[in-house]
């Protein structure tokens, strides 16, 4: 868009010119973020992926499981036990942590 400056769409009522994801980004995360978005990406059809979400979840649990914590883990980050669990029993451990379970070799 030449003219970069969208302001002028709060002066005036839009809300019936939305349809389908505009009208989804409007309603859910408001005007200033729908008008930074046409002015960023216009015209782009985004796919949002939930992989980094899923994989900044995975991060935490390592991070601030105490072994008495699951159930928190899980209301907090909105994931089941198994998964929880799954993580830690991944073996994938952080830099300077010492793994959940260690085998004898």
């Amino acid at each position: 868009m030449a003219d970069r400056s969208l302001s002028w769409l709060k002066e005036i009522e839009i809300e019936d010119l939305l349809d389908k994801d505009v009208k989804l980004i409007h309603d859910h995360c408001g005007m200033d973020v729908l008008i930074a978005m046409l002015v960023n990406f216009p015209s782009m059809g985004l796919y949002i992926s939930t992989r980094p979400l899923t994989e900044a979840k995975k991060r935490y649990i390592k991070k601030y499981h105490n072994g008495t914590n699951t159930k928190d883990l899980c209301r907090l980050l909105d994931v089941s036990e198994r998964f929880v669990y799954d993580v830690l029993e991944s073996g994938n451990s952080l830099p300077g942590q010492d793994p959940l379970f260690q085998f004898p070799e």
